[in-house]
């Protein structure tokens, strides 16, 4: 039986994979620019893979390269264990968020526009630091409330949060965001801790 789509249909659809690009692309653009120069731990991808990078510090394993694979990783998670529905909402997401961060990041070169997009190399520190926490949270949470309004997923830290709400059935997803996205502010002191216990 052939399936046939009203224009309105066909717009709305349109319109909602228009929302989710764009939404992504500014969730991307705020992580690479403003919080990821700094290592703005803030929860998400970009928290868990500023932490990994300092953790493994390999060369070569740059933190785009470790949000690459961790969003891939966490999309088959997601199809596997909350089916395919989900991760067809998070698909979107899951291409264009890694490659805008890797695009994204090139901006913040020296070199490129005069350093117009690198704050991390102004003259004045903590003012660079205040901006960039406050432009990074506005661009992450604009760019979050955009997807969810094109009735996308960001994925990322979301398939975490399902995939524990649907193993344990009493966790509500807003509690289990709240304490992965927190205890990213708390790993790396225990893993300092824990370096300086083994240097002493």
């Amino acid at each position: 039986m052939k399936i046939k789509f009203t224009k309105s249909e066909i717009l709305t659809a349109l319109k909602n994979v228009l929302l989710v690009i764009v939404g992504t692309l500014i969730l991307a653009f705020g992580s690479a620019v403003f919080i990821i120069p700094f290592d703005l731990v803030t929860g998400g991808l970009s928290g868990i893979a500023i932490i990994l990078s300092k953790v493994i510090a390999v060369e070569f394993l740059t933190i785009d390269l470790i949000i690459t694979i961790a969003t891939w990783i966490l999309f088959f998670v997601g199809l596997f264990v909350l089916g395919k529905t989900f991760a067809l909402k998070t698909l979107i997401s899951t291409i264009i968020y890694p490659i805008g961060v890797s695009l994204f990041m090139r901006l913040t070169d020296p070199s490129f526009l005069n350093g117009f997009f690198c704050l991390k190399a102004s003259e004045h520190g903590e003012i660079s630091l205040i901006l960039a926490t406050t432009l990074g949270g506005v661009c992450v949470g604009a760019g979050c409330a955009i997807t969810f309004l094109g009735g996308g997923s960001t994925g990322g830290v979301d398939i975490i949060s399902f995939t524990l709400c649907k193993i344990f059935k009493r966790l509500k997803h807003s509690s289990t965001i709240f304490i992965i996205d927190a205890s990213n502010n708390y790993i790396p002191r225990v893993i300092g801790y824990c370096a300086d216990a083994i240097q002493e």
